[in-house]
């Protein structure tokens, strides 16, 4: 593979597993790729701490003794990304071009290369697949290696014919050059013998548009050249999209296209009549359910139904868009389109270096396999769910937020990153590894080569921000994620509370079954992300006498789902209300996965005050602060959640991140969004800088005043529910919480609250609730 930058020099180990768990007796596959070193040796550890800063534990693992142990011969793989679709035609229906009439429409996004960059480091020299110039392919078979085949592309964003006749490779291109964002249609007409080619565009007024002036301005343009039909066919499948390329053993994506296709139609021409090949209805589907997943519809004669690669965007609005209906599912005809990327990514499909198979006797936990050569290390984290024996703790980690900020590259590319955070970007060595890999994929904070926002995150690829040592560069000290979350693990671990690790994803696909046995549930630092399965069985967990700890912030916000053929893909499209990095076009804010709407989660009636009581408030990402203690915290209820605490000590003044307890994404206590009745509010935050925002969520108006410094509702609120039937919920709504239980060796106010509230939880004794 060349890469139009040139790979990186430096030695690297990287890898990924095929999905985030395994329980006992199941299997993950690993998947490595060396950049230099020969060989590189593998070892089973189970992860204790992650942050390595002088102000914690550091950095702890423990070794393992596996089958996987050993040392293993390195071997380089390519990551490649593009979206595409493509169609299995074993009867050659599309290999041979003659007498073809083509129809597509296209909706290009970044119709030349005009881009200043980014990622632009992992694209394949346009010599290598026969061309020159920037070309984009909407669809065809042509094999740049042979000179076979034919496609139809954008040439500098102006359509294009390309074929093969005896070998050699002929082109027709039309003068005029697509605007982007608008919607053309695309014919060619081929002959069956020696003859004219014809290739033509007409701009397509949107259905949705009384008035579409850049359609009204383009004019329609067509040109034909001499063919002798001497049509070379290719052995290259047929591809919407994209082309293929050979490397090795693999079929790589080539000559990406950006946009929107739909609309597809291929005819044969038979006399005076013309025979259907394909009609591909981007809209429909052939489930029950009408889910748009991997499978394309075929409504032609032949059945050359397709397959997506890379997971390109579905459930778009077509050219026949009306404006109207937002639901893909209620009026397919209206999102006969898919949005194509040249830097998706939904699986890096290296080969497999080895397998694990769970053994029945190891612990629940975090665990990695670690990776090392020459002086190189790399950890590839999962967890290892609950055996047949149940603990009476389970620890909710949040794996759909870490996808979500999976290889976020925030720090470089966004602008104004200064400003939001407060102080300049801190950026370590993973955010190098990160930059001089872009083909790895994008975060779902950031946006795709043509500016629209990447909605879907997938696991089977190098996750480098899931390092255990890794410093998100926009923290200003301490922990982000995972590593963060290895802050709680550790301090189990000393307080010998053995638990149960669960993900979104076990959650999402087993709802209440997963928690009915547990006597506690404890969260993660950074809940943000989940399913609507998710938050419906914490709420019949806590229903039905179970006990919820909510040590973060930010958490149960915003909407995912998993695609479930493949829940290593996550989606998450965003809508037009909240803290938002980017958001999806009206009627494109539905999952297709699930079917489920994008968004807030307390824009749909299910905020998270009535869950934990707080909701999102703030964010901010310079210092954090201590929690000072309310009236109610003196109520005889909450008694035994400060045993050992004084009567007017200040709580977490401390903690590796930012300094303290209380900070970074913080949430309140807010009854009109749902807090429930006989809620404690035991305490509150104290003052944060006005580098905290009040969250745009809550902003109607732009008005001054809106700071840490006078806005009072910019604060965390610790709160405590006892709740009918003897469940409850202990919230601290702040992601720096679990930063500050390793203070001065495990012995502070902030361990001290969380052990006695745990240690009450699991008593099966029934929480008083007056």
């Amino acid at each position: 593979m060349a890469l139009s930058s040139g790979r990186t020099t430096t030695q690297n180990v990287f890898g990924y597993t095929d999905r985030f768990s395994a329980r006992p007796g199941e299997e993950l596959s690993f998947h490595i790729s060396c950049e230099g070193p020969a060989t590189y040796d593998a070892a089973l550890v189970r992860l204790r701490h992650g942050y390595d800063g002088q102000a914690g534990p550091g950095f702890l693992e423990a070794e393992v003794p596996s089958t996987i142990d050993g040392t293993y011969p390195g071997q380089y793989h390519a990551c490649q990304p593009g979206s595409y679709v493509e169609v299995p035609d074993p009867n050659g229906l599309l290999a041979n071009p003659g007498a073809l009439v083509i129809s597509a429409a296209v909706f290009p996004t970044l119709p030349r290369d005009n881009r200043s960059g980014n990622l632009g480091a992992y694209r394949v020299s346009q010599s290598s697949v026969g061309f020159t110039g920037e070309r984009q392919a909407v669809m065809g078979t042509w094999d740049a290696a042979t000179m076979t085949g034919w496609a139809l592309l954008l040439d500098d964003g102006k359509p294009s014919f390309v074929w093969s006749e005896g070998g050699r490779q002929q082109t027709l291109t039309l003068e005029q050059e697509l605007t982007g964002h608008q919607w053309y249609r695309i014919d060619v007409e081929l002959p069956r013998s020696a003859g004219r080619i014809t290739l033509r565009q007409s701009p397509l007024g949107h259905c949705a548009d009384r008035v579409a002036p850049a359609a009204a301005a383009a004019v329609p343009e067509q040109a034909s050249a001499p063919a002798s039909a001497v049509w070379t066919a290719s052995s290259m499948p047929f591809r919407i999209g994209a082309l293929a390329r050979r490397d090795g053993d693999r079929l790589l994506a080539a000559t990406a296209f950006n946009g929107k296709i739909g609309g597809l139609r291929v005819e044969r021409a038979t006399g005076d009549a013309r025979e259907p090949v394909a009609a591909w209805h981007f809209g429909r589907s052939r489930r029950p359910d009408g889910l748009l997943l991997w499978d394309v519809v075929d409504e032609g004669p032949h059945g050359l139904h397709g397959n997506c690669v890379n997971a390109p965007v579905r459930g778009v609005t077509g050219p026949a868009f009306r404006g109207v209906v937002e639901d893909f599912r209620l009026e397919p005809d209206e999102f006969d389109a898919i949005h194509f990327h040249d830097d998706d990514i939904a699986d890096a499909q290296w080969p497999a270096a080895f397998t694990f198979e769970v053994p029945e006797d190891l612990p629940s936990g975090v665990y990695a396999v670690r990776l090392r050569a020459d002086g190189i290390e790399q950890h590839v984290p999962f967890l290892v769910g609950p055996g047949r024996r149940r603990k009476d703790i389970a620890v909710l980690f949040p794996t759909a937020t870490y996808l979500a900020y999976a290889n976020d590259r925030i720090a470089f590319e966004a602008d104004g990153m200064e400003m939001l955070l407060g102080h300049t970007p801190i950026v370590h060595k993973e955010d190098l590894v990160l930059q001089d890999h872009p083909e790895f994929g994008r975060s779902l904070y950031e946006i795709h080569n043509d500016g629209s926002g990447v909605v879907f995150g997938s696991v089977r690829r190098p996750l480098i921000s899931l390092q255990p040592r890794y410093r998100a560069s926009f923290m200003s000290e301490g922990p982000w994620g995972l590593p963060a979350d290895l802050s709680l693990v550790h301090w189990l671990e000393t307080a010998e509370c053995e638990f149960d690790a669960l993900t979104d994803e076990d959650l999402d696909r087993e709802g209440y079954d997963l928690l009915r046995d547990y006597r506690v549930v404890i969260t993660g630092s950074h809940p943000e992300y989940v399913t609507r399965r998710e938050l419906d069985a914490l709420e019949e967990f806590t229903a039905h006498d179970g006990r919820l700890m909510y040590l973060g912030g930010n958490g149960f916000f915003a909407t995912v789902s998993y695609d479930p053929g493949a829940p290593h893909l996550m989606e998450l499209r965003r809508a037009d209300g909240g803290t938002r990095p980017h958001q999806s076009p009206f009627a494109e804010r539905r999952h297709t996965t699930s079917g489920e709407a994008g968004g807030l989660w307390r824009n749909k009636g299910k905020a998270p005050q009535r869950l934990v009581g707080v909701g999102m408030a703030a964010q901010g990402f310079d210092r954090c602060t201590h929690y000072e203690r309310l009236a109610d915290s003196r109520d005889p209820r909450a008694a035994f959640i400060f045993e050992g605490v004084g009567e007017n000590e200040l709580l977490g003044g401390f903690g590796i991140i930012g300094g303290g307890a209380a900070g970074s994404e913080i949430d309140c206590w807010n009854p009109a969004l749902g807090s429930p009745p006989g809620t404690l509010v035991l305490a509150t935050s104290g003052p944060f800088s006005d580098n905290y925002l009040l969250v745009t969520e809550e902003i109607f108006e732009m008005l001054p005043g809106m700071g840490g410094t006078e806005q009072p509702a910019v604060r965390s609120d610790i709160v405590y529910c006892a709740l009918e039937g003897g469940g409850g919920f202990f919230s601290v709504g702040s992601i720096a919480w679990t930063g500050s239980l390793s203070h001065n060796g495990y012995d502070n106010n902030i361990a001290t609250i969380t052990g006695n509230v745990l240690r009450r939880f699991r008593d099966e004794k029934p929480l008083e609730i007056q």
